[in-house]
C-alpha cells in the first residue's frame, strides 16, 4: 500500500510541475453525470454542476436519485491545464455524498432489505476535464473523474468510484 501512496504522490507532483499557467475555458458548466458517484459498483448519477469561484477553484454538485431514492454530492476541486491540447486540464477534490431512502430499499453488498434513512459518506476525486469550445465555438465540456468513497452513515465502509459527465458551458 506504501508503494502505491509513494507512486500517485509521485504522478501528482510530476503534473504539477509539467503544468503551467491556468485559464479556464468556462465559468459555469450543467449537464449530466452517470456512473459512481457515491461509491457503490453502480451507483448512478444525475445532474450535475460546476462553477468556478476564482482561478483553479471549482465547485460541483451532483444530485440524483431513482426508485425510493436521493442523493447528492459536493466536491471542491482545484483545476489546472494540460497544455498538450487546448481545454483539456486536469483536477483533484474532496467532498461529501449524502442520501436518503424509502422503503424496502436493497442494498446489495450487504445483501439485506432496509425500511428507510439516510447516508453520508466523503469522496475525493481525481480526473480530467475538457471544454471542446476552444477548438470547436461548441459549448460543450466532456469530464472523467474517479476516486475512493468512506462511508460515515449506513453506507459501504470504503468504495471505489467513477463517473462520466457531459455538461453545457453556459459561460
Amino acid at each position: 500500500m506504501d508503494k502505491v501512496i509513494t507512486n500517485l504522490i509521485t504522478v501528482l507532483i510530476s503534473i504539477l510541475l509539467t503544468t503551467t499557467g491556468f485559464s479556464q475555458s468556462y465559468k459555469t458548466a450543467i449537464g449530466l453525470k452517470g456512473g459512481s458517484i457515491g461509491g457503490l459498483a453502480f451507483g448512478g448519477g444525475g445532474v450535475n454542476l460546476k462553477h468556478f469561484i476564482g482561478g483553479k477553484n471549482a465547485l460541483e454538485f451532483t444530485v440524483g436519485g431513482g426508485v425510493n431514492h436521493i442523493r447528492g454530492q459536493a466536491l471542491y476541486e482545484w483545476q489546472n491545464n494540460i497544455n498538450a491540447v487546448e481545454g483539456l486540464s486536469w483536477y483533484i477534490g474532496a467532498g461529501g455524498t449524502v442520501g436518503a431512502w424509502g422503503r424496502n430499499h436493497y442494498h446489495p453488498v450487504r445483501d439485506v432489505y432496509y425500511d428507510r434513512g439516510f447516508y453520508l459518506g466523503a469522496n475525493a476525486v481525481g480526473g480530467v476535464d475538457w471544454s471542446i469550445e476552444p477548438l470547436t465555438s461548441v459549448p460543450l465540456d466532456f469530464a472523467i473523474d474517479m476516486g475512493p468513497y468512506i462511508g460515515l452513515i449506513n453506507s459501504n465502509k470504503f468504495g471505489w468510484g467513477g463517473a462520466f459527465a457531459v455538461r453545457y458551458i453556459l459561460k
